[in-house]
């Protein structure tokens, strides 16, 4: 009988910097520790790739690494790997370039002292193959320069655990710790000392676009509502817009399609949104706060109204002068309506008492982070990215791209619709990813996969 090559294992994958051979060690002595317990525990195999140090003649490594290094590339399954090649560890972005020499679907693991993570599409079925960068086990070892001290600024101590399902399947996710050896993984902080219970902050969905929801990703996001208790649930795109989508305005095949499934009737997606939310509330709890961010999705309402397209349309004429009406606000000195997504579960459903509406211009911060900024909006109105939610922001945790991305403390979520829809044709970076934010105040995104979030 065949045996199979890639079996059940979980890996963790540091890197570590070269030093000068009369330096003193730079290991972080307590994130190698804690690292070295983790693995024990998990029965995992800890790998450690190189990097340069201070200067191209550092090249002595400490003993306590020597035994876990990786010497050329090995591939963790079929899809994921992680890659020998050397990556400076003062490149600014780590990254940079480093799509196209690798394999068209596979993800690849490479070292750095920072921790990034880009998605690059590659298939117009399959799922997209992912760039990522691992942290650090060792001290900064850097020049006094600019660019030595933006390295030492973005110096990372972490590490990238994958969990290996079998040949093709996998899981991956990043640890972040602090400089005494401490991380989170899952909500159990690892400490040099031991294990404990790490409350969740704040669960940030990936865009959720009611009836759009990808129901395996929907039975594990519920899962880990029940496992994890966050004390806050951040949603990006609650409302899914499909009974007034602008974009589709004159796409009339669609629209008769979209009327024969009953998705054209805006009174009947705002029930469909408001018993969606009492879902969330039924497994959550009431103590849980759950945030709906102002979104372009749930916008469409405010530009079908404004058009005045309800006009036209005799299944939504009645909903529509209702909406406009309650949402006419000759209060506002700024001419800004109420909000109608807001105004709409209000009427047609009910809102659970734990609902916080955010408005556009309303910060939500938790623990430094911003967490209530959509992603499609960047300074003054411009197009947003994730460099310049950096700029704006420092730390945050954004959606509506639907691709997960970490760009050093800016990170975006994914979606947790299915990752083909009617309006994303051709190669495709969706993938189904929440953010977690740790009662220690370090982030992890978490991939659902095939319906499951982790390895059992």
């Amino acid at each position: 009988m065949e045996v199979a090559k890639y079996k059940a294992k979980t890996y963790v994958v540091t890197s570590a910097q070269y030093r000068d051979e009369d330096a003193d060690s730079i290991i972080n002595e307590e994130f190698c520790d804690t690292l070295e317990k983790y693995c024990k525990e998990r029965g995992a195999e800890l790998l450690v790739m190189t990097m340069a140090g201070r200067t191209a003649h550092d090249n002595v490594l400490d003993n306590e690494v020597r035994k876990y290094l990786l010497r050329r590339d090995k591939n963790l399954n079929e899809k994921i790997k992680a890659s020998y090649q050397s990556v400076r560890p003062q490149q600014i972005d780590p990254v940079t370039g480093l799509g196209r020499f690798t394999q068209s679907d596979v993800t690849t693991i490479f070292a750095s002292s920072k921790q990034r993570l880009r998605v690059i599409p590659n298939s117009n079925e399959s799922l997209p193959k992912v760039l990522m960068t691992t942290g650090a086990l060792t001290h900064p070892n850097y020049k006094e320069d600019r660019i030595g001290k933006i390295a030492l600024k973005d110096h990372i101590y972490g590490a990238i655990v994958v969990e290996i399902e079998g040949p093709t399947t996998y899981h991956q996710r990043q640890i972040t710790a602090n400089r005494n050896g401490e991380f989170v993984d899952l909500g159990i902080k690892y400490t040099p000392k031991g294990t404990e219970e790490c409350s969740l902050e704040a669960l940030v969905l990936g865009d959720w676009h009611v009836r759009d929801t990808n129901p395996a990703v929907r039975e594990a996001t519920f899962e880990m509502i029940r496992d994890f208790k966050p004390k806050r649930i951040i949603v990006h795109d609650w409302h899914n817009g499909h009974s007034t989508n602008p974009h589709e305005e004159e796409k009339y095949i669609m629209r008769a399609m979209y009327y024969a499934q009953g998705r054209a009737s805006l009174e009947q997606e705002l029930r469909d949104d408001s018993a969606e939310l009492h879902a969330i509330r039924k497994v959550a709890g009431d103590e849980t706060e759950i945030v709906i961010v102002r979104s372009n999705h749930d916008e469409f309402i405010d530009r079908y109204l404004q058009k005045g397209r309800y006009l036209k349309e005799p299944h939504n004429w009645r909903i529509g002068h209702e909406l406009a009406l309650a949402c006419y606000n000759p209060e506002n000195p700024k001419l800004r309506i109420k909000n109608p997504l807001q105004e709409g579960l209000a009427r047609y459903g009910g809102i659970p008492a734990n609902v916080t509406f955010l408005d556009r211009n309303q910060d939500y911060k938790v623990l430094g982070w911003q967490l209530g900024a959509h992603g499609d909006r960047g300074g003054n109105g411009a197009r947003a990215s994730v460099k310049g939610f950096e700029d704006s922001y420092g730390k945050s945790i954004s959606g509506h791209s639907h691709t997960p991305e970490i760009l050093r403390n800016t990170y975006r979520v994914g979606t947790s619709t299915h990752l083909s829809l009617s309006y994303n044709e051709g190669a495709s970076s969706w993938m189904n990813t929440h953010g977690l934010l740790w009662g220690n105040g370090k982030v992890q995104l978490v991939n659902i996969i095939d319906g499951k979030w982790r390895r059992k």
